[in-house]
């Protein structure tokens, strides 16, 4: 079974991509309702189309590269999580055509074959997370993309351009998910390895890399929003302390195949023997990316299984070696349909009604029943809770409540409660939920706005009058 994808013939393509659909698509349409994350994008993608501008009259710290791909969406379709997981359905895919490409046109392997294709889509169709249209996603597609233009430059002058479109990929990367930015570490290594003069290989890099971040910056002066971006995204502080969305345990659960392949890929490298210069080298940029996405990983703000995406081309590029190895080939058949047999069940634990055997606690990334009331309305909530956004419209730019606090945590001071005013000016929403019971501080620091708002049956809500 497994010896079929060993040929690089059409028929094998079109069945490795016949296979990913059929794990796919049946519950993008029919499967998970909409997460918090999506939800997020979606108000982003909303109020961006509505003529507001990012960071400056939307308080969040996605990437601005992302933030374009959700405005699109929502031009094209509005609201819709079928649109949004069918697109991170072929960011997948071109990820993975782009990765076995690569692989199979610079020769890494002693053969070409769609081994890691195969590998990375079925490992990439594990879990759910894979199928939100996340700014990692989006930016691992360009990290991917950035990978053919460091290798093969071996002639002082005659490829340098590629150096440049190379970083300028990354950079690409970054702006749709700031901490892949580490990834210019990978392409150091790639420059030390293939490039002929590594110091002025790397300035290209790096010029190319800083090219689009230029670009953008000199758009938010000319725009008046330099500052907000700065403050919101470009310049926030790392923090190290982990926030799993899933227990340690059910994390381990959904990522134990991906750690097993990995594990006999690094087994079954080390056991070849001598290979090509140019394969050695591959091998030890493969090592590098594979480190990098560990640490891009575990740095940032929460971890849970989607953010492992960024760790599968090193895994698809080291699982080559578990079935291009010389042992038996019902061994190799038997652990491919364990494989297979894994992802199904994890992925249709629900529909197969096995929940009970293997039970995730996802309640984290699920969003909570969508309150009846109101509906149809312009809506701010001043606390985490945005599933009242569900059939709503976000109102004035705090949509981050935690980016929000820069104002609403600091009402003494008359800077922040100046800015809250100027917000509720240019737009008043409908209904207020007040969640952090914040509303009577409110009413008497800034009663000109505030006053406007009356309780209403349901506690917690204020309607403007």
């Amino acid at each position: 079974m497994i010896r079929y994808f060993r040929s690089i013939l059409p028929s094998r393509l079109i069945l490795l991509v016949l296979l990913y659909l059929a794990l796919r698509l049946p519950l993008i349409f029919f499967g998970f309702p909409t997460t918090a994350p999506e939800l997020l994008y979606m108000l982003i993608g909303e109020r961006m189309a509505d003529g507001f501008e990012m960071y400056h009259d939307i308080y969040d710290n996605t990437a601005p590269l992302s933030a374009m791909f959700y405005w699109l969406i929502d031009l094209v379709v509005g609201r819709s999580v079928v649109v949004y997981r069918v697109v991170a359905t072929v960011l997948l895919l071109i990820q993975c055509l782009v990765l076995n490409s690569t692989f199979n046109r610079h020769n890494v392997y002693g053969s070409q074959n769609y081994l890691p294709a195969l590998l990375y889509l079925l490992l990439g169709s594990i879990t759910f997370e894979f199928d939100m249209l996340t700014p990692l996603l989006i930016g691992n597609t360009f990290v991917i993309m950035s990978l053919p233009y460091f290798l093969t430059l071996s002639r002082e002058g005659l490829d340098s351009h590629r150096l440049f479109v190379g970083g300028f990929m990354l950079g690409l990367a970054a702006l749709s998910y700031l901490p892949l930015a580490l990834f210019l570490l990978m392409g150091l290594f790639a420059v030390i390895l293939f490039a002929s003069n590594s110091f002025r290989s790397f300035l290209l890099t790096l010029c190319g890399f800083l090219f689009p971040y230029a670009v953008l910056m000199t758009y938010y002066m000319y725009v008046g929003s330099q500052q907000f971006f700065l403050d919101l995204h470009l310049l926030r502080p790392w923090r190290f302390n982990i926030n799993f969305l899933l227990p340690p345990d059910d994390l381990a659960i959904l990522l134990a195949a991906p750690a097993l392949v990995l594990l006999l890929g690094l087994l079954s490298a080390a056991s070849l023997p001598q290979r090509l210069v140019f394969q050695v080298k591959f091998q030890q940029l493969m090592w590098v990316w594979l480190i990098v996405s560990l640490v891009v990983i575990f740095t940032r703000e929460e971890v849970s299984a989607g953010t492992f995406v960024m760790a599968l081309p090193a895994v698809a590029y080291f699982s080559e070696y578990i079935f291009t190895s010389s042992r038996k080939a019902w061994i190799l058949n038997t652990l491919f349909l364990l494989i297979v047999a894994s992802v199904v069940l994890l992925r249709y634990r629900d529909p197969l009604k096995i929940d009970g055997l293997i039970a995730l606690e996802e309640s984290a990334l699920l969003l909570p029943q969508a309150p009846a009331t109101p509906a149809n309305a312009t809506v701010l909530v001043l606390g985490n809770d945005r599933s009242y956004y569900i059939q709503n419209k976000l109102a004035t730019p705090y949509l981050n409540w935690r980016l929000s606090q820069r104002h609403f945590a600091q009402l003494n001071n008359y800077e922040a409660v100046h800015a809250i005013y100027l917000n509720f000016i240019q737009e008043k929403p409908t209904y207020i939920i007040d969640k952090a019971g914040m509303m009577q501080e409110l009413q008497y620091k800034l009663p000109g706005i505030f006053e406007l708002y009356s309780p209403t049956a349901t506690p917690g809500v204020f309607k403007l009058k």
